[in-house]
């Protein structure tokens, strides 16, 4: 009973500081794409995107998907909280 919630709350600690990370990777893109922005000075034609695996990705949709990954582990962590109570 004592390991089980220990790992519950381990893994809640887990999720939450990736969560953390995650959130702090969307900050700096935010800042990254408003630095990207002055450089072009308003050339709406040129969107920011990175080279992921040999093509190119815009950031939108890189942040789009932390996004949705930050709120599946917030979800997870307070599913088990709730389970702990």
């Amino acid at each position: 009973m004592k390991e089980s919630r220990r790992r519950k709350r381990q893994e809640m600690r887990f999720l939450q500081r990736e969560a953390t990370w995650l959130q702090k990777a969307l900050f700096a893109l935010g800042k990254a794409d408003e630095a990207h922005e002055k450089l072009a000075e308003g050339d709406a034609s040129d969107e920011y995107a990175l080279e992921v695996g040999g093509r190119s990705v815009p950031v939108g949709d890189i942040e789009d998907g932390l996004q949705d990954r930050v709120k599946v582990l917030l979800d997870k962590v307070r599913e088990l909280r709730r389970e702990a109570r």
